[in-house]
């Protein structure tokens, strides 16, 4: 079932919302470690951990629900959104004189490039295997089985159907994962 509009875009900000207090968290932890305070740090990692499971757990119906279409918004938001959201706060701080945030921002603006590309290229690539596993490997996992029983192996010609099925099965599974990027 198809999640409401309303329960969709709630799920999100509480996933955002979670995933942001376990950096937070995690990045406190940090510091307090390095100040010494290891009591502290460790108490803030457990609520780290605590934000990390309900951020999961989100995550999780999320994507029972939504999969494909969550994934190809992820991809969109890396190349359109999350670029432009970078360089328009760049250059906001190079507007107040701080040319090291804007430094820094541009040059994450250029990994989120980066990343978005990456998730092209890894699509297409996933497009090309399942398109040999279910062409090629059933195949020929086919063709030598139908040899073994003409041979009369048939624990061959069984072991090798068998495998030819497991093959169709990585074929779907990455055709629905390239489609989900």
């Amino acid at each position: 079932m198809t999640l409401g509009k309303e329960t969709e875009m709630g799920l999100k900000e509480l996933f955002k919302a979670n995933a942001e207090d376990y950096m937070l968290l995690s990045f406190l932890a940090d510091k307090l470690e390095a100040a010494g305070k290891k009591e502290e740090a460790k108490v803030l990692r457990e609520k780290a951990r605590v934000e990390f499971g309900h951020a999961r757990g989100i995550f999780e119906k999320l994507y029972m629900h939504a999969g494909n279409s969550m994934l190809n918004e992820f991809t969109r938001e890396e190349a359109e959104e999350h670029v432009s959201e970078y360089n328009n706060v760049a250059m906001k701080a190079k507007a107040e004189g701080h040319m090291d945030v804007e430094a820094m921002l541009c040059a994450y603006a250029e990994q989120e490039k980066d990343i978005a590309e990456a998730t092209k290229r890894v699509s297409a690539m996933l497009n090309e295997f399942t398109r040999e596993e279910a062409e090629e490997h059933v195949s020929e996992y086919n063709n030598v089985a139908m040899k073994a029983k003409a041979e009369g192996h048939m624990d061959v010609e069984a072991m090798l159907c068998a495998y030819a099925e497991q093959e169709k099965d990585i074929a779907e599974a990455t055709k629905r994962v390239a489609k989900a990027l």
